[in-house]
């Protein structure tokens, strides 16, 4: 029996559910429900990503802590995918400590194993509306042209996966 996985992104959970998330949902569904009529083993896997800085700012602007923030809303996604009918194998969230965090602790063991990841101080533009860096190149005068606002210099340092160690795999 051939397999099939197929997820959706992880929702950020600084607001409820949208009608673009449930049209991914919707589309997921249809292809998960596609390929288990040809007989084939599906997983569907769906969640929540429950960190960041935009959601800890509007926990803040709720005056509440994060966590409690989040599992409320949490559950207006799985509200909307029991309503829609999905037919997910199953719904993770970056903060569950039993099943996402022991599984990412493995990925990274590994990866750090064989050498894929790098230490490093990164200094840039970040634009909280997207919780991603953005060029100055992208700006329109000053500003994010999606959010209208403008971004933060932010320099840390993090971990970044070493991509030229795997691009052989996939230009050969």
């Amino acid at each position: 029996m051939s397999k099939f996985y197929i997820t959706t992104s992880i929702a950020y959970v600084n607001a409820g559910p949208h009608v673009g998330y449930a049209l991914e949902l919707i589309q997921a569904d249809v292809l998960a429900r596609y390929h288990r009529q040809n007989k084939e083993d599906v997983w569907f896997l769906t969640g929540t990503d429950e960190h960041g800085s935009k959601i800890a700012r509007t926990a803040e602007s709720h005056k509440l802590e994060p966590q409690v923030f989040v599992k409320d809303i949490a559950d207006q996604y799985k509200k909307l995918m029991h309503e829609l009918h999905i037919s997910n194998d199953d719904f993770i969230r970056t903060t569950d400590k039993d099943r996402h965090w022991p599984a990412v602790e493995k990925v990274w063991r590994q990866l750090a194993a064989n050498g894929d990841l790098v230490k490093k101080k990164y200094k840039g533009l970040y634009c909280v509306g997207h919780e991603a860096f953005i060029k100055k190149s992208e700006l329109k005068d000053g500003v994010c042209p999606i959010h209208k606002t403008e971004p933060e210099e932010v320099e840390e340092e993090n971990w970044f996966f070493k991509l030229t160690n795997i691009k052989n795999r996939f230009t050969s």
